[in-house]
């Protein structure tokens, strides 16, 4: 695990102090509105009292057009299609204009392209099928912006194509009957920020004539699930239709989405939208990923309660296989990693593996950004082609750096922080070396992963009554994220291990009251401070009712001593890996690299104290106060070339090496490196 930068928000706690007073709210959740922008009265009482009035489906731009050709089909009885996508806005999407238009009596039907045979939206084949079987207009869901030629193709076979959709408009529009797009540069709707589902819920809104009333009583339960599944910023309109819609899932009618939270332990009763995200979504993904997205529309479409389970059942299976296969390739990518330690000092991380499964390195990417806290790009192989996805920190822009990089690519897209992209495997040595020079280039020192947080937590604002005011902040989600607290100076006084040592359940004392947190993903063999020591935290707090109370659950996200300089430690580390790389720095940087033989002795005789030493290695180095990062890791370059210790390739352990002779610090090639001889 690498060190990761905290970011703490500067609040304007006057500015706070007079929101708290006028909304009737705390000072702490005042203070974490402030530095989430909602500085005035107007806004917190929007966003407090879910009044966001929802915008008329009329103002975007096409959806009359839009309304008035499906109103003529569904008169004339022509066949229609709903062509959806894969991931659960495009599952859910599909499942609610479906399921209207088969209400009304439509001859509809709908049609998921396969992940891994076809991609993702409008396909030719798909097209000439659907033509063949004598459908007459086809209406998009969460794809179809950006599928150019596929629509005239579709127009030449005299096809009728309505688009809607949510993502990004390219220079040119499809040439659609309807293109229903808030990102439409002509489109005057305010808010644009929805998700596919978002969008086409407003369709089926417009063909209500503008009801809403009776369009969230039907759909508001899958509605508030592909909206939270798409991580669109649960802000404005977003925020009051998932509200609405979590109240929906709680009492749902939809016997496919009850078999489903059944099946995954949802209680109705502690609904959130992390019990969505974390609960429902992975596993309506699953199907689009493992198999066949059409599972899951089945599954949300389904009134046959046995049927149901056996589809619940399925795809829960799906994603417990999901599951294994991103352990699997965690394990590959520390394989690789041990095999060639020198990946982590690159700028960027870039792997493939034919074995990867192409539906998964997309996750798998935003778990290895956590760990190694840079960007990431995961490829999978197949018949002399990479398919690929990237994750990145932020101010690293992933779609800036694949344009640079465009001649070696097939095709790519996507965001700042998140990306696709495929490559001849051919070009794969060309193309990581076009990624570190630009980087290199636009990116002399590289950002690093951080964590948001919202404020330093003190011991008196740890109550049951002051944490469940948070309350008021929910649904948490995309742009109003859990809120993420800092508390400083506690003291370690218990170590548990938990679930076979796969987590650890920690006991701290802070101002005089003791706390009780669970570290999840941390056991006794990484962790790496020891009972009595003074640590700072970030974590997240909620309220767990057991046995009729109520208490505390504290989550650590990240810990490390208290008084951790962590602008000295990443400019340094900086500094160490560019030194690495072989890059060219200042004779005096250089200089400051270098250790003196007391203090590569301090280290150790340290280390031969320990007898061996498990845990972040980047964070031992703050057990040494008279040394820079850079110094401390030239020691142990040091050493490990003179055979006294032995470095895993992941940072996590040093052991000791058996070493019955005197050595010369001065023989070791880092040191004759550093000093130019």
């Amino acid at each position: 695990m690498s060190v990761k930068n905290w970011n703490f928000t500067k609040i304007d706690n006057i500015l706070a102090k007079t929101l708290a007073q006028e909304c009737g709210i705390s000072q702490m959740v005042a203070e974490i509105l402030v530095s989430r922008g909602i500085t005035s009265y107007a806004q917190a009482d929007v966003f407090l009292n879910d009044e966001q009035v929802l915008e008329d489906p009329f103002s975007l731009i096409d959806m009359d057009r839009a309304v008035q050709r499906i109103s003529r089909s569904l008169e004339q009885d022509e066949p229609i299609v709903v062509y959806g996508d894969y991931d659960c806005d495009g599952v859910t999407s599909t499942a609610i204009l479906y399921s209207y238009l088969s209400m009304l009596g439509a001859q509809v039907s709908y049609y998921i392209p396969k992940r891994e045979t076809e991609g993702y939206g409008l396909n030719r084949e798909a097209i000439g099928r659907l033509a063949e079987q004598g459908a007459s207009l086809i209406i998009t869901v969460d794809n179809g912006i950006s599928a150019l030629d596929e629509i005239r193709y579709a127009n030449e076979l005299g096809l009728t194509v309505i688009v809607t959709d949510h993502h990004q408009v390219g220079e040119e529009l499809p040439e659609a009957y309807a293109v229903v797009d808030p990102h439409r540069p002509d489109c005057p709707s305010e808010f644009k920020h929805l998700a596919g589902v978002g969008v086409a819920f407003k369709l089926v809104t417009a063909l209500e004539n503008g009801d809403y009333d009776s369009t969230l009583e039907q759909f508001s339960d899958l509605l508030a699930i592909g909206t939270i599944g798409d991580i669109v910023p649960l802000v404005g309109e977003n925020r009051t239709l998932v509200r609405i819609g979590l109240e929906a899932v709680a009492h749902t009618d939809n016997i496919g989405l009850a078999a489903l939270m059944e099946t995954a332990g949802i209680s109705p009763q502690k609904l959130t939208a992390q019990n969505v995200a974390f609960g429902i979504v992975p596993r309506i993904n699953a199907a689009g990923r493992m198999k066949d997205a059409a599972i899951a529309a089945e599954l949300l479409l389904c009134d046959d309660p046995e049927r149901a389970q056996i589809l619940a059942q399925e795809v829960d299976t799906l994603n417990q296989k999901r599951r294994s296969l991103e352990d699997g390739i965690m394990r590959d990518i520390e394989a690789m990693i041990a095999e060639d330690p020198s990946l982590l000092n690159n700028r960027v991380l870039a792997l493939y593996h034919e074995d990867w499964h192409p539906g998964i390195i997309g996750i798998v990417a935003s778990k290895v950004l956590e760990r190694y806290g840079k960007p990431v790009l995961l490829m999978s192989a197949e018949n002399g082609q990479l398919r690929g996805s990237a994750r990145s920190v932020e101010f690293f822009s992933l779609y800036q750096m694949l344009t640079a990089c465009e001649k070696t690519l097939t095709q790519y897209g996507g965001h700042t922080q998140a990306a696709g992209f495929s490559l001849p495997e051919a070009n794969f040595a060309e193309f990581y070396r076009d990624i570190e020079a630009y980087a290199r280039k636009e990116y002399p020192v590289m950002p690093v992963f951080s964590y948001e947080v919202d404020r330093v937590l003190h011991p008196q604002e740890l109550g049951l009554e002051q944490i469940r005011e948070l309350s008021v902040l929910e649904p948490f989600g995309a742009a109003n994220q859990v809120p993420l607290f800092c508390i400083k100076k506690a003291v370690l006084r218990g170590i548990s291990p938990v679930s076979e040592n796969r987590h650890l359940r920690l006991k701290m004392q802070y101002g005089g009251m003791e706390i009780t947190a669970m570290y999840f993903g941390m056991s006794t063999d990484r962790f790496l401070f020891r009972v009595g020591e003074t640590l700072d935290f970030l974590c997240n707090i909620s309220i767990n009712p057991y046995n009729g109370r109520e208490y505390l659950s504290v989550m650590i996200k990240d810990i490390r001593p208290s008084g951790f300089e962590q602008k000295k430690f990443f400019n340094a580390k900086a500094y160490y890996e560019m030194y690495r790389r072989d890059e060219e720095i200042t004779p005096q940087i250089r200089h400051r690299m270098i250790p003196n033989r007391d203090q590569t002795a301090v280290v150790y005789k340290y280390l031969r104290k320990c007898g061996a030493y498990t845990g972040e290695v980047e964070l031992l180095y703050s057990a040494f106060p008279m040394l820079n990062y850079c110094q401390y890791r030239v020691i142990l370059d040091v050493l490990e070339e003179l055979g006294l210790i032995r470095v895993s390739p992941l940072l996590d352990r040093i052991d000791l090496c058996d070493c019955d002779h005197k050595v010369d610090l001065e023989a070791a090639p880092t040191l004759r490196r550093l000093k130019g001889s």
